[in-house]
């Protein structure tokens, strides 16, 4: 059972609950029955939920991030699901299915986080959050704070860091190619963006006036060039290169109609973005691989979902989970999993999940290549302290069965860019070999979120793999690494890092 806050105990309960992950006994684990969906709920077309009816959350999870070691860093309120970030935060192990494998803390750093921005660190793992609301001893205020966090995966503590330049309440943090993180928006700091050095310190893009861009959670992606590329709520398209006081160029604007606060976007291929919900069911692919960006229609999903939450798979397929097409309102909503194919531009209707994930819900890639769907509430007309987990179509075969799937047992701990390197595998039918950047979603948006298709020659079990080449391609940071067999089932991932270039 899950510590409260308040429980004297909480602390020892910890101690006793941490275990080691990604080991032997996590891809065990993960290919019991009992992780998994009745058969006759899943197939290898719609995937499968697994949605327990009671509530199995300590709070609502508006902030969700996957810790280097595989578990799952949630906060946003306390244990009643009053929004405030202020009292509790909440570490799942995944091995210990739903219920089970909560520690819930008490946030003892007097910083609000509600509705921050949060991102992993690339040389440490350590997760950045940055900004926040302001508790006012019985109420979140609306009003943002300059405050800094890091949250430790390895003894699970939460401490406060250097204060920003400005207040961000709503704010996007992007790991850049140099390794810092770029913060850029938030209430009280939508006129200047600002860059985190490696040592916890901040510099002010004083030559970069991002004023007249809408402050909510800024849509920005490392471009392959290295620069951030974004864009606003309203489709505003920008380029920024954060180098010394940085410089801003204006990059065009697609039709709003495409986008939207509560639409949601991925990366799916280096320079490639799809995004979609919001202001209609439309959806658009953004090509920034060339000298501007290129906006082109796709399929458009099955309904309009507002507030739906967009995640990279294992093999590179986007999964849409959660809306409605009245903003939080239980107004046309929509519990299918959809999944767009960037091979041919096409959405699937998958299966159908219990609850209704509204504004503060979001949807997290696993280790095992399934993805935790979660939240919403705070405001709302549900109050989510409640996951579900669902099951996509490359796990099954046509009979709804579990296929048997490939295990990694040799992978490298870190890589470097350019340089080549070997995956072992019980599979002498590998067929691809792919790296998604671990998440961190809040609000619609998974920050940092992209998907990488690598280069490789196979022998026997043993598969030889070209490194991405580039920072812009492959930022430094923290991987799901996955092989894929011949009939498309990924296996359990290994978590890798992609070093800082010079910092291997």
């Amino acid at each position: 059972m899950a510590a409260k806050h308040g429980e004297t105990d909480g602390r020892s309960w910890r101690l006793r609950a941490r275990r080691p992950v990604l080991s032997l006994g996590f891809v065990v684990l993960f290919s019991v029955a009992w992780l998994l969906p009745p058969a006759e709920a899943a197939n290898n077309v719609g995937g499968g939920w697994l949605s327990p009816e009671q509530n199995n959350w300590p709070l609502i999870p508006l902030h969700a991030a996957l810790t280097p070691d595989g578990r799952v860093l949630t906060y946003g309120t306390d244990g009643a699901g009053t929004q405030t970030g202020y009292f509790l935060y909440d570490v799942w192990d995944p091995t210990a299915g739903l219920p089970d494998g909560h520690i819930t803390l008490d946030n003892l750093t007097l910083t609000d986080t509600f509705c921050s921005a949060q991102v992993i660190l690339p040389d440490s793992g350590r997760i950045f959050i940055a900004g926040g609301d302001n508790w006012s001893g019985t109420s979140t205020t609306g009003v943002g704070n300059n405050n800094t966090n890091l949250y430790s995966f390895s003894d699970d503590t939460l401490t406060r860091g250097p204060n920003m330049n400005r207040p961000r309440w709503y704010a996007s943090t992007s790991v850049l190619p140099t390794g810092e993180v770029y913060v850029q928006g938030g209430w009280g700091g939508a006129d200047r963006p600002e860059v985190r050095n490696a040592g916890g310190g901040f510099r002010l893009l004083t030559n970069v006036n991002t004023s007249a861009l809408d402050w909510w959670y800024p849509r920005n992606f490392v471009a392959p060039d290295g620069r951030v590329f974004g864009y606003d709520a309203k489709g505003r398209m920008y380029y920024v290169n954060p180098a010394g006081t940085g410089s801003y160029t204006a990059a065009g604007q697609f039709s709003s109609t495409y986008a939207g606060r509560t639409s949601s976007a991925a990366m799916f291929r280096p320079g490639q973005i799809l995004q979609f919900g919001g202001n209609s069911r439309n959806a658009v692919v953004i090509d920034i691989r060339g000298t501007a960006p290129v906006v082109t229609l796709t399929q458009p999903m099955s309904t309009r979902r507002q507030w739906v939450s967009a995640t990279v798979l294992a093999d590179g397929q986007v999964l849409a989970t959660g809306g409605s097409t009245v903003a939080n309102q239980l107004t046309g909503v929509n519990n299918r999993a959809e999944i767009w194919n960037p091979a041919t531009g096409l959405w699937t209707r998958g299966a159908t999940g219990r609850r209704a994930r509204l504004y503060h819900s979001g949807a997290l890639l696993l280790p095992d290549a399934s993805v935790l769907v979660h939240g919403g509430g705070a405001p709302g007309p549900v109050t989510n302290l409640h996951a579900e987990i669902y099951y996509p179509p490359y796990l099954y075969d046509a009979s709804g069965a579990f296929r048997p799937r490939p295990v990694i047992s040799s992978a490298p701990a870190t890589i470097d860019l350019g340089v080549d390197f070997s995956v072992v595998s019980n599979s002498t039918n590998i067929r691809r070999v792919t790296l998604v950047k671990t998440g961190s979603v809040t609000h619609s948006v998974n920050m940092d979120q992209r998907f990488i298709e690598l280069a490789f020659t196979q022998s026997s079990t043993t598969s030889f793999v070209q490194a991405p080449g580039t920072a812009g391609e492959a930022p430094p940071g923290y991987y799901l690494l996955f092989v894929i067999d011949d009939v498309g089932v990924p296996s359990v991932a290994k978590i890798i890092r992609v070093n800082i270039t010079g910092q291997g």
